[in-house]
């Protein structure tokens, strides 16, 4: 009888390894079926796919050469969001957007409203502002020197 504790001690550490490598494929589910496993996940793929393909709709709509300058965006609750390389090409995707609003409507989109911002690229190609380039100052160097002290005092 003493031997029995022992050996359901024993069958426990034996089959914990055997329980872990026969969940082992579970565990390294791929993307794909953890989108389809989780809401969340599966609605953010499905507005992805939605935006994507209102996008292909939008550069029919509007041509290469003002279509290359926009790149869709988030799309949900009626919402979508277009990203404009530069203020110009915000300008002229603005005019038209009462004709893109309707034309995706048309097409059965349940969008309500379009909008656009501007992402201005960076040196390296990435979105974002552009950072300011300091000027040299103007200042007499009398005053230059005061306000350097004043800037090493804080």
């Amino acid at each position: 009888m003493a031997n029995e504790p022992n050996s359901a001690r024993t069958s426990a550490r034996a089959s914990g390894p055997a329980r872990r490598a026969a969940s082992a494929p579970a565990r390294s589910a791929t993307l794909h079926q953890w989108m389809q496993r989780t809401p969340l996940l599966l609605g953010l793929q499905q507005q992805a796919l939605d935006s994507r393909r209102m996008g292909e709709e939008l550069a029919s709509a509007l041509g290469p050469e003002l279509a290359s300058g926009v790149q869709p965006g988030r799309f949900a609750e009626g919402s979508w969001t277009l990203s404009a390389s530069s203020p110009a090409v915000a300008a002229k995707l603005k005019l038209h957007l009462p004709l893109l609003l309707r034309r995706l409507q048309q097409a059965g989109w349940a969008l309500v409203r379009i909008q656009v911002r501007v992402v201005m690229p960076q040196g390296r190609g990435g979105p974002g502002r552009a950072e300011p380039v300091p000027l040299p100052s103007a200042a007499p160097p009398s005053v230059r020197e005061r306000l350097r002290a004043l800037r090493e005092r804080l």
